[in-house]
């Protein structure tokens, strides 16, 4: 929970203690082609933002050279040419780059964009799949495709005036995690969560039940509803 604890330190810092490279054509030029422009000669280095999984191309061995390693694709041509090269990556979406040689523009290093149309789509499903597990969160069930960390209760956070502890984590296969959280005033002053404010990498929803927390009665180490609530996140690409 060490990278949690930071992060979470961070945030209330912030908030409650108040090389010549070249980008491929803007997604939104994006049709069927990307052109791709190259010099005889010389390789091109093309990044795409995912793992290639499979190359197709038209041209002959001899007069494109082509090497992959990860996300990228390195083009070499040892003749001027015209062709297509078809590339897809690991979230299966397919790329057609046309090939034509420019002696002047060719660059040595390029960045392919998903296509907005993809990513609009993927981002349709992450806010579908969020907005359910909220409501699964909410309502003391298990998320579906989760795995529960099943923790005893961790105190991540703790100034003598306001504390964090993390009831539940859970763990899904595409790096997300929902955390149930107690939030408790410490201090024998009332105060406001503001989770509008609240910011932290990779932070898709959070919801409380309260956002007012009444001040801590002096002489009790008794939790009481007025001034612990209960917190939910979810946060995509944190790492433990």
């Amino acid at each position: 929970m060490k990278i949690l604890k930071k992060l979470f330190i961070l945030m209330l810092v912030s908030r409650l203690v108040l090389t010549g490279q070249v980008n491929a054509s803007s997604a939104s030029d994006y049709s069927d082609e990307i052109t791709l422009r190259l010099k005889a000669g010389m390789i091109t280095e093309a990044e795409f933002s995912e793992k290639i999984t499979n190359v197709t191309k038209s041209a002959a061995s001899d007069m494109l050279q082509i090497e992959t390693l990860g996300n990228r694709i390195f083009l070499l041509p040892r003749e001027n040419l015209e062709s297509q090269l078809y590339v897809i990556t690991q979230d299966n979406v397919s790329y057609c780059l046309h090939l034509i040689m420019d002696e002047a523009q060719a660059p040595t290093r390029i960045k392919i964009k998903k296509p907005y149309q993809k990513i609009n789509e993927e981002q349709a499903n992450v806010t579908a799949n969020t907005v359910e597990l909220m409501k699964a969160l909410l309502t003391g069930r298990q998320p579906a495709g989760a795995v529960s960390s099943r923790l005893h209760p961790q105190e991540i956070f703790n100034n003598g005036k306001f504390r964090i502890v993390i009831d539940e984590a859970y763990e899904f296969s595409n790096n997300v995690k929902a955390l149930v959280l107690t939030f408790e005033n410490l201090d024998h002053k009332p105060l406001v969560v503001p989770i509008e404010h609240i910011e932290l990498p990779g932070l898709l929803a959070i919801s409380i039940d309260s956002q007012i927390l009444e001040a801590k009665p002096y002489g009790t180490n008794k939790k009481h509803s007025s001034y612990a609530t209960k917190a939910y996140m979810i946060v995509e690409g944190l790492t433990q």
